[in-house]
């Protein structure tokens, strides 16, 4: 009632302005009065849009290449930090003292705490798809394999002689020290392109003993996906299409599969032979831009071996030798290519735009800037109240089902991402069914507030509360492992079923039956928690209700009946 007198008195300055029209005389000083603004001001208008116009095709060039500029370079700084993480590993592992030990004494008791140790480190670091140490003839002395369960101690019947890999020739020759960074591409198994394909950066240094003499080289093999995925986020934030290069111009990133990887195949499709008046440019410069009749090429180099251009590893003297970067030439390039039907686009965009908010600003600005500000907010209003009625339950004012699925997906992704904790409790009211009709419904619906009050009282705030379907209760617990959720269970099934509902004319008891579920390796959403959760529930169903189940692997094998909740009931 209120929201439609509010409504309707919004409308009434309208309505007015719109009966003064009816007056001629009143119409004709408003005119007069208009055109001695509206002249002046449109020549000014015309003016300034005349300006404005001759630039806007140079302004969007610069601000496109300033846009573009600050993007690639925030991927080359993120390369450079992820890089300076990688190379603090690698000397802890070529430096330590479980190795210098090995070296000393090859012994099978060194040979197997050098294995432990590596096998630990992998284990803390999923990113390292494989640690070894070689020795100076290229044979493998320990090699894991970190792979997607827990890492793996090559037998050394297994172990493989890579001397005629380029890596390892190109690593041994360098000095105590010095870092070897191989180029970006796949993984090779026995001579072969290990399917599917596993991007791969080796990091290398050589390993020496107490004695100073070079005893081999120790190397980690880095799955760069964290780069390039978030140099893929990177790339969609760019107003044109980006791309990654190598030094020799095939393509890493930003075009169709079947053209990434190249030389790994033997493909001589390049950017370089596909845009050779670009790529003269780009190999004259670290960074810059080119633009010419099919657009705006803006690029970036990064030079993973020379940290210090980026000014991460300052105290690092030896990264600057010429020799070291010599044996490197390690380089990528970071391209965006804006065409030139996008640049006239934004152009054209940004004149129309222009247009029509100096056509429109002296004319209808006031009545229009009113209407569409009310209109937006009413509506805004109309929405929100919308939103809250369609979240929530009207009996309980708990969360429903379909803020369920928001609060799940959020919960789970950041348990996932943060490799937190996560459990879920499902509740169903005992023999309710019993309870309206030997009580009636309305006694039904009290009972159930009943129980909703005494489960908040004793959840977090962070806790999610949702009813999730008739006597259904489903409680979302964010940072809660299964021994904590197994303890909030039982108190509130015991709490549950200490305090009855006592109405006016009659007490009635309640007791609940609880599932509980935790989340796991095999969970690739929330809703598999529901899953397990339910089948907990529905197990202590089974076992006579009022208690508490926790999901276990050999509920998986239960086929529950469609009816199974509601006869229980």
């Amino acid at each position: 009632m209120s929201a439609r007198t509010g409504a309707d008195s919004s409308r009434q300055p309208i309505d007015a302005s719109i009966d003064d029209q009816n007056h001629f005389s009143a119409r004709r000083e408003l005119m007069v009065s208009f055109l001695w603004l509206f002249v002046p001001v449109s020549i000014l208008l015309t003016a300034i849009f005349y300006l404005f116009s001759s630039q806007t095709e140079k302004y969007e060039l610069q601000t496109a290449m300033i846009r573009e500029e600050s993007a690639l370079n925030n991927a080359s700084q993120l390369t450079s930090l992820i890089f300076v993480q990688k190379l603090s590993d690698l000397f802890v592992l070529a430096e330590g003292e479980v190795l210098r030990n090995y070296l000393h004494d090859e012994s099978l008791k060194n040979w197997v705490s050098v294995t432990r140790e590596f096998s630990l480190f992998a284990r803390r670091k999923p990113k390292y798809m494989q640690i070894r140490y070689l020795n100076n003839q290229g044979m493998e002395i320990v090699r894991i394999n970190n792979g997607s369960d827990e890492p793996e101690i090559v037998p050394r019947f297994e172990l493989q002689n890579k001397q005629n890999r380029y890596y390892f020739k190109e690593a041994v020759q360098l000095d105590q020290g010095a870092i070897y960074i191989s180029p970006l591409d796949l993984n090779v198994e026995k001579g072969v392109i290990e399917q599917p394909i596993k991007p791969t950066i080796r990091f290398a240094t050589p390993v020496v003993d107490g004695y100073g003499e070079k005893r081999g080289v120790l190397i980690i093999n880095y799955d760069p996906n964290e780069i390039l995925q978030r140099i893929e986020e990177i790339f969609t934030n760019l107003v044109g299409q980006g791309v990654m290069l190598n030094r020799d111009g095939y393509w890493l990133l930003g075009k169709p599969e079947a053209q990434l990887w190249g030389f790994m195949y033997g493909r001589e499709e390049t950017f370089q032979r596909q845009r050779p008046d670009v790529w003269s440019a780009v190999e004259s410069m670290d960074r810059g831009s080119f633009y010419s009749g099919e657009g705006l090429f803006v690029f970036q180099k990064t030079y993973p071996l020379d940290l210090t251009r980026q000014g991460t590893l300052e105290n690092i003297e030896y990264l600057n030798k010429p020799e070291l970067h010599q044996l490197g030439k390690r380089y990528w390039i970071y391209l965006s290519h804006i065409s030139q039907s996008k640049l006239e686009e934004l152009t054209l965009r940004r004149l129309v735009v222009a247009t029509v908010a100096y056509l429109l600003l002296f004319i209808v600005s006031g009545m229009i800037s009113l209407f569409f500000a009310r209109n937006a907010v009413q509506k805004k209003l109309a929405f929100r109240k919308l939103e809250q009625f369609a979240a929530t339950d009207a009996l309980t004012g708990l969360a429903n089902r379909r803020e369920l699925a928001t609060a799940g997906k959020r919960e789970f992704l950041r348990a996932q991402r943060f490799s937190r904790e996560l459990s879920v409790l499902m509740l169903d009211l005992d023999h309710f069914k019993l309870i309206n009709d030997t009580h009636t419904h309305t006694v039904g619906d009290k009972v159930l507030r009943h129980v909703v009050e005494l489960v908040n009282n004793v959840i977090r705030g962070q806790d999610i509360l949702v009813r999730y379907g008739g006597e259904e209760f489903l409680i979302l617990l964010p940072e809660t492992d299964a021994k904590g959720a197994l303890f909030l269970a039982s108190y509130i099934c015991k709490r549950v079923a200490d305090e009855a509902y006592e109405g006016k004319q009659s007490v009635v008891p309640v007791t609940v039956s609880i599932g509980v579920s935790t989340i796991g390796d095999g969970d690739r959403s929330y809703h598999d928690l529901v899953v397990k959760a339910d089948l907990a529930l529905y197990r202590a169903k089974r076992a006579g209700r009022n208690r508490v189940v926790v999901y276990d692997e050999t509920m998986d094998h239960i086929k529950q009946p469609e009816q199974a909740h509601g006869a229980a009931c």
